[in-house]
């Protein structure tokens, strides 16, 4: 019997206009009862999930950050943080703004950003900084007080040029003191070693008192496999990359095609 489930964000239980649909919002209901309990794993801060939480009505610790922060934006304190050193948040800014990358600094507590990279940001995403959920933005343009004075969970590089990410994904490569993962098309994540979903996954079950048999896990991107790959029933969305299908347990309908309640209702409740 499954205990509990865990769903990626953007890609998996959003749709493509980055919204909750009703049907994935009444089989998390099935879910819930069933006695199973449900959480997010995402690669977005504690700051920008904070609307989902409340759609979908979740209090307990999630995961955020690709596994680098897991607890509650409503918390104080984290059940468990990891930051990026100093000396390689300095080299990885840097390097974007020597090839023009954007970029978004992610803490537990806030987002720091550039205006404009910020601006753009918001085109893409369901967010605002002046929303009911007093979504902590700290816009800057000063570099040394990002690396200085703030505790970095993630650093998220975007590039939309094909070829230019290309690049990036190369020039990563040779950063051997930080984890870096691809969590969409045109987003590249970075943070502190030895963290991913996967990780975060096991510690969330030791802190529920789950086996990862009792996990079912769902999601898209690369950044999902870790946790995909170890628990008792993976599910893939129909629009994940290839590598992820692969692994998992299961390929359900795309994200845009309501494939969480899909799985829900035809694999997991039937």
């Amino acid at each position: 019997m499954y205990k509990l489930a865990v769903f990626d964000l953007d890609g998996t239980l959003l749709n493509n206009k980055h919204q909750v649909s009703n049907e994935n919002l009444e089989a998390i209901n099935l879910l819930r009862q069933n006695n199973i309990k449900v959480v997010i794993a995402t690669g977005r801060s504690n700051e920008i999930i904070k609307p989902f939480l409340n759609i979908l009505n979740i209090n307990d610790n999630v995961i955020t950050c690709n596994g680098t922060v897991i607890g509650h934006p409503k918390n104080e304190t984290m059940l468990y943080e990891d930051v990026i050193p100093k000396t390689e948040v300095k080299k990885a800014l840097e390097m974007c703004i020597k090839y023009k990358h954007q970029f978004l600094v992610y803490t537990s507590k806030s987002i720091i950003a550039r205006n404009k990279d910020w601006k753009m940001f918001l085109k893409e995403k369901n967010v605002s900084n002046s929303d009911e959920y007093n979504t902590n933005i700290v816009i800057t343009e000063d570099i040394e007080d990002i690396i200085n004075n703030h505790k970095v969970n993630k650093i998220l590089i975007i590039e939309r040029n094909e070829e230019k990410y290309i690049e990036l994904s190369k020039r990563v490569l040779k950063y051997d003191k930080v984890a870096h993962t691809q969590s969409s098309k045109s987003y590249l994540d970075i943070g502190p070693l030895n963290n991913s979903k996967g990780k975060a996954v096991k510690l969330l079950c030791k802190d529920f008192g789950f086996e990862l048999d009792e996990v079912i896990a769902f999601g898209d991107q690369m950044n999902d496999i870790s946790m995909i790959s170890i628990v008792g029933f993976g599910v893939a969305m129909g629009n994940a990359r290839d590598e992820v299908k692969e692994i998992a347990d299961y390929a359900t309908l795309n994200n845009d095609e309501n494939g969480v309640a899909y799985a829900i209702r035809t694999q997991i409740l039937k």
